[in-house]
């Protein structure tokens, strides 16, 4: 009688094992492509955000015409040191400019005292002293320092017509000082007339105090 020979079924479970770790290679694969592309539009972005809120929190010169931009702490006493130190009394460009922000500071914290509105005044004055800072080599610093402290003075009068009465004669002598600046002169021409404005602003200022 012949001999029947059984053939053992070949076990599945390896196959199962192969199929899973294939399906578990394919699945890193792509997933992790997706978390890589996830994580760059991620990165991209925060730089994005970063950039705009960086480039909106940049404030320029021309930018500055609301009163809150501008340092009016140091206010009337501030002024009133600034043009009284000797050793910066030089006239430069550098100290007219300077001196001219801080008339713009005293005059505005005399405002805010005051509780009196330029703010549209002084926008245009702020962008004179703008013009001075951007070009301090420019011929035509005179011409601007006559154009914003005739309208310094002019802001001044309508303070003085609220408060002060009495002060009068003292806002002529800023408006003659201011009008006394020759426009066509270099500013280093002209010195002593330059100086006379800061110096009668100062001295009105220091009244309404």
């Amino acid at each position: 009688m012949a001999e029947i020979k059984i053939e053992k079924k070949k076990p599945i479970w390896p196959w199962i094992i192969l199929v899973l770790v294939i399906l578990a290679i394919l699945y890193f694969l792509v997933f992790a492509d997706d978390d890589d592309d996830l994580d760059e539009v991620e990165t991209e972005q925060v730089e994005e955000t970063t950039w705009e809120e960086e480039d909106a929190e940049t404030t320029t010169w021309e930018d500055q015409t609301d009163t809150t931009e501008w340092d009016t702490s140091g206010g009337v006493e501030g002024y009133l040191a600034y043009i009284s130190d000797q050793e910066k009394m030089g006239i430069d460009h550098q100290y007219t400019n300077n001196a001219l922000i801080e008339l713009i500071n005293a005059v505005q914290a005399k405002a805010d005292e005051m509780n009196f509105d330029i703010s549209a005044d002084m926008a245009s004055v702020r962008q004179e002293a703008q013009a001075i800072k951007s070009d301090p080599m420019a011929l035509t610093h005179a011409n601007t320092i006559k154009s914003a402290g005739t309208k310094l003075a002019n802001v001044m009068e309508k303070m003085q017509m609220e408060e002060f009465p009495n002060l009068s004669s003292d806002v002529t002598e800023v408006k003659t000082a201011a009008q006394n600046i020759e426009g066509s002169t270099p500013t280093l021409d002209q010195k002593d007339q330059v100086k006379k404005f800061f110096d009668e602003a100062g001295d009105l200022l220091e009244k309404m105090s």
